[in-house]
Formats: C-alpha cells, structure tokens, sequence
C-alpha cells in the first residue's frame, strides 16, 4: 500500500490544497492526517471539510483536542492559546463533530500512528532525542512508528542491538532489521528553516520512505491571518519556516 502522510495542517488551507495536489499526482492508496488540522490559521473549517472525505485515517492533535475544550491550554504560549479561543469561537458544529471522530492513534500490522509518542498519546510529550526515541521504542510492536507534533521532520532507528541514532529527512529504504520513529513535518506551519510544506510518502510493499516539500503561496495564508485578527507572531513566522 502506497500511503500519503501528512501532519500539521493548522488551519493552512492554501498549503493544504498544494500538498492534495501534489499526493493526487502520486497515485497513492490511502492518506493518513496524523492530527492538528486546527490551530493557528485562518481556514479550520476548510481544512477539515477537505480532510473529511479523504483522509483514511484522522488522528487527534493536542491543537484539535483544546479546541474541543479538553486539553488545557495553560502550558501553551500566549500566540497559541489566542489562535485557539480564536478557533473556538468559529469553528461550525459540522467542525466539531468531525473532529469528535479523530482518534488518539492507529495501528495497522505495519505500522503505528499517532500524533505526538506512542508512550503517551494524550499527553502530547516531544520526541526531540535519541533519548526520548528509546523510550517511546518501546510502545509499539510495528517495524514504524509515524509522529507529527514537533513541526520538523526527521527519523529515528533502533537496530536489533537496540542502537539509537538520528537521521536527517532524506529518502531512504526501512531496513528489515530496523525498527523506526519517524517525524512527517508540518503542512502548515513548518519549523525546519524552509517555509515549503511537508509530508511523506510511504510504500509498505517496498519500504521506502519519501520527504516530500510542496512550496505555496505563503502571502496568501498570511493576508487571511492577518484579516483575521490572529497574532502578528503567528504571521510572520510562516514564511520564516520556524
């Protein structure tokens, strides 16, 4: 199966619409949206009628979850918490109730999905090092485990002498005797230094593991921020890519 796996959409519907344009050049069988659909940009609704019909599998986000009012947004910094009262106060009840269905994770013989760690989905912890990564190895039985959260992408493996290392986002094969956490990056908001879109692109016949950037029209999203009202901070770091 040839999947399309994408991650932190934010409410970017202009980066949103490039990357489905892209995924749908790319003949795949399934799109997988590892959570945060909401959050930040000016599009929630939009983004998540988009998502509804052709995402396979939606896993819930920490922005999603405080939007819905569950996750307490005390520990988040004051452009975050502003973007989700923001989203609160628009969002329609069709919005709600698609984010309802997402779910905190997903596992298929192959693989594991889940928005921030498998060893604490709703806590929305970090995997940021290969110490973090050793821990989380040990919530899931699958070859991969496909993350978001942290708005960069990147990979981690484990070899059979449970040897930990970082790898940059660069294409690559999984190798039979590696286990792997790997991060998708961001759609809407990245944070690596380039403001393109990110994602990936998994085949489970044969393995390979593709980092796909989608540039888009970053002036467009901010213009709808900025009509908005949403915070200045949260504008001009979109084309900063951080």
């Amino acid at each position: 199966m040839r999947q399309a796996i994408i991650s932190d959409i934010h409410g970017n519907l202009e980066a949103l619409e490039q990357v489905l344009e892209r995924i749908e050049g790319e003949h795949v069988d399934q799109i997988v949206c590892l959570g945060d659909v909401v959050g930040y940009g000016p599009f929630p609704d939009e983004c998540l009628q988009r998502l509804s019909s052709l995402a396979d599998i939606k896993i819930l986000g920490n922005h999603d979850d405080a939007v819905l009012g569950r996750t307490d947004i005390t520990d988040f910094n004051e452009h975050a918490r502003t973007a989700v009262r923001w989203t609160r106060e628009i969002l329609s009840q069709q919005g709600r109730e698609e984010l309802m269905t997402f779910v905190p994770h997903f596992s298929s013989e192959i693989a594991h999905y889940v928005h921030a760690t498998p060893l604490s989905p709703m806590e929305w912890d970090y995997i940021l090092n290969v110490f973090d990564a050793e821990r989380n190895f040990t919530a899931f039985t699958q070859r991969v485990c496909f993350i978001g959260h942290t708005h960069v992408a990147y990979c981690f493996e484990s070899t059979p002498e449970e040897f930990i290392r970082m790898r940059r986002a660069s294409g690559f094969t999984l190798s039979n005797h590696t286990r792997y956490i790997i991060n998708v990056g961001s759609v809407g908001q990245p944070r690596d230094g380039n403001p393109a879109a990110a994602f990936v692109i998994f085949d489970d016949e044969n393995g390979a593991v593709e980092f796909v950037r989608v540039p888009y029209d970053v002036k467009k999203t901010q213009l709808a921020m900025q009509k908005a009202g949403l915070p200045e901070f949260l504008i001009k770091r979109l084309q900063l890519g951080h």
